[in-house]
């Protein structure tokens, strides 16, 4: 555990690095900030990669008299997963975001250090989240989480949609908090001490009535932070306000805090019944199918990205749903593979996510515009931006041999094991073809993506003008692809890397996921990757000997039109329209229509449906209390006097037995 404090002393240091060293030498301060940011997530992760390796957890209790007790740190195997994903992908963002903000200083625009600083101190906070082993560490780490973020969500405060989006994300967080405070107050009171281990000790002890009181405040504090249906309307307007690198890691890893709290909540009550496992995948079938369809209807390409965070948290909660369920009916198998696919999926999220917005980063950066419908044909002019954008777009979809397969393959066949059962579980099968439908509609939203932003020609100057982004900002993206490739071309890496957890949440001994799963998985990337390479080599030979041959450029046929232009290409619009049309107003869209364009305008339900009407009534309940805090000395007096009464009263007759 020392190995990993200094790790997260060096994270911090480089935080406060980049505040000292500022102003004329801010180069120097942004090499220090890098290589001591670095150095530091390879330390910690050191002693992550350890625990995995070895299977022996760490620990380390720091005594005091403090108010909740001696304060207790530890890496387990559930722990390590999530800390390599964390500094693993913290490292590639915080590379790319100095690069990035480089630029934004250049131009004279902003002092980049607090930035720089609040960014380290987010992801040492969300290292020490699942590292704490105590109440009072993980929520005091949970808190600094939360604010660290919303400091970065709103570096470009000058401009209000930023300021409203961190104030929804500051109203949900601590929504969150208080929710979590409720759980662990109920489940304190059977515990002897705010000890994570007191707490599983004295979970068979939890009534039925507090053990669904901490399992639904678990959904919603920690769902919130997970940004599932409903719980979800934060997310979209938080992710596009925050510079690219701060969203790639509220994306791949801050969301990703409430999957580890659900999985920690379920580890310490060990397991739980099977109403919350099958409300949990409801859950992820809702997100999943709510997030991708809204997420289709997107113009602004961070938007998009958001809603599809909605969208891979629903198929990670469908994993966890199942293994649930597994568990609840007894079998084993079926547990596996759900958490299985449920907790690599996490991972897989956690580094195509970041590398889609990176991408996304970087055509901002080149083109000073997110709105789809002003770019086009930014493949020529950015070929690494285009292929890294490509390789996380595959692996988001599902596409062999990139690691999106492998888990959302573990959870298609948790899915179908359940549906051989003789218990009610195998209803869990109905989730088979809308897991189906998700990837189905991811592929079409990719697809849009792909072709309205990279590909045909440049709709406006924004396109036209781009140039391919430095290489200190492309580097970390295609070693995020890398990583993608890497565990989709071999799925035993990813599934030995979380096989111990899934043991311990499933209930299991030393028993390993079924072989012709592992193998089934592998055979498939082998093909697709074969397929692959021998694309790659045909199309190689066929560029090498078109050298020698003289080409003849034609224009473009444009269905019998005279002079093509730009805008006869398809929009972000005219491509989702039909696919839109078909859910009607679940969509969320709203379409205007002229004799020369059409366009559509689309909306969140729960935000502009509930919450911020729900939001408004609030407040003007509020203004109509505000008199209460402006009267007269007299009516001071008469509200104690009330009170003093009530109590009185309370005393005289509501405390007899």
């Amino acid at each position: 555990m020392n190995v990993f404090l200094a790790g997260l002393g060096l994270i911090l240091a480089a935080g406060i690095g980049a505040a000292l060293v500022r102003g004329t030498r801010a180069r120097a301060g942004d090499a220090v900030y890098q290589i001591l940011l670095i150095i530091g997530c390879i330390t910690a992760g050191a002693a992550a990669g350890r625990v995995l390796a070895l299977g022996a957890p760490l620990s380390l209790t720091i005594h005091g008299a403090m108010p909740g007790g001696d304060w207790v740190l530890g890496i387990d195997s559930l722990s390590a997963v999530f800390l390599l994903a964390i500094l693993g992908v913290g490292a590639a963002c915080a590379v790319f975001g100095t690069h990035d903000l480089a630029a934004e200083r250049a131009r004279g625009r902003r002092a980049t250090w607090f930035t720089q600083l609040s960014f380290a101190t987010l992801l040492a906070a969300i290292a020490l989240v699942v590292a704490a082993r105590t109440v009072v560490v993980f929520l005091g780490a949970w808190e600094v989480m939360a604010i660290s973020s919303y400091v970065l969500i709103v570096a470009h405060h000058e401009e209000e949609n930023v300021r409203r989006s961190g104030l929804i994300y500051l109203v949900a967080t601590h929504t969150a908090t208080l929710a979590l405070f409720a759980m662990f107050a109920t489940w304190d009171a059977a515990a002897s001490s705010w000890s994570f281990d007191a707490l599983a000790a004295a979970a068979p002890s939890l009534g039925p009535g507090a053990t669904i009181a901490v399992l639904l405040l678990a959904l919603v504090g920690f769902g919130f932070k997970a940004g599932f249906v409903p719980l979800h309307f934060w997310l979209p307007p938080a992710h596009a306000a925050a510079p690219s690198h701060v969203s790639a890691l509220m994306s791949g890893i801050v969301i990703k805090t409430g999957i580890y709290g659900l999985l920690r909540v379920l580890l310490l009550l060990g397991g739980a019944p099977a109403w919350w496992g099958w409300l949990v995948l409801g859950l992820g079938v809702s997100s999943g199918v709510l997030g991708v369809l809204w997420a289709l209807a997107q113009h602004d390409i961070k938007r998009l990205l958001a809603y599809h965070s909605v969208e891979n948290i629903g198929i990670i909660l469908m994993g966890i749903g199942v293994g649930a369920l597994g568990v609840s009916y007894h079998a084993p198998v079926i547990a596996m593979l759900g958490f299985a696919g449920g907790l690599l999926h996490t991972v897989n999220h956690a580094l195509f996510k970041s590398l889609l917005f990176l991408g996304s980063g970087a055509v901002y950066r080149a083109t000073g515009t997110r709105n789809m419908e002003e770019l086009g044909g930014l493949a020529r002019r950015m070929p690494l931006t285009w292929l890294g954008f490509v390789i996380g777009a595959a692996a988001i979809i599902g596409v062999p041999p990139f690691n999106g397969f492998v888990s959302e393959w573990l959870v298609y066949q948790g899915l179908f094991s359940a549906g051989q059962t003789s218990e009610v579980s195998r209803l869990a099968i109905l989730g088979i073809p809308a897991l189906a439908l998700i990837s189905g509609l991811a592929l079409a939203c990719f697809t849009k993506v792909a072709g309205v932003v990279f590909l045909g020609t440049a709709r406006t100057a924004h396109a036209s003008d781009a140039i391919e982004i430095p290489r200190g900002n492309y580097l970390p993206a295609l070693a995020l692809a890398a990583a993608c490739v890497t565990l989709g071309a071999m799925p035993a890496l990813g599934i030995g890397l979380v096989s111990a957890t899934v043991r311990e949440l499933a209930g299991v001994g030393n028993v390993g996921l079924p072989a012709p799963v592992i193998s089934g998985a592998s055979m498939i990337s082998l093909v697709a990757l074969s397929t692959l390479a021998l694309s790659t080599l045909l199309w190689l030979t066929r560029r090498a000997l078109g050298r020698r041959w003289t080409a003849r450029r034609e224009p473009t046929w444009a269905c019998a039109y005279d002079a093509p232009t730009p805008r006869m290409q398809y929009t972000s619009s005219s491509f989702a329209a039909p696919l839109l049309s078909i859910f009607g107003p679940l969509s969320g869209v709203r379409v205007e229509r002229s004799t020369t364009a059409m366009r559509t305008h689309a909306s969140d339900a729960v935000l502009d449906g509930v919450a911020l009407p729900l939001w408004r009534r609030v407040h003007r309940a509020a203004l109509r209390l505000r008199g209460l805090q402006q009267g007269r000395l007299h009516l001071y007096l008469l509200y104690v006097m009330a009170a003093l009464l009530v109590l009185l009263g309370y005393l005289a007759f509501g405390s007899r037995p």
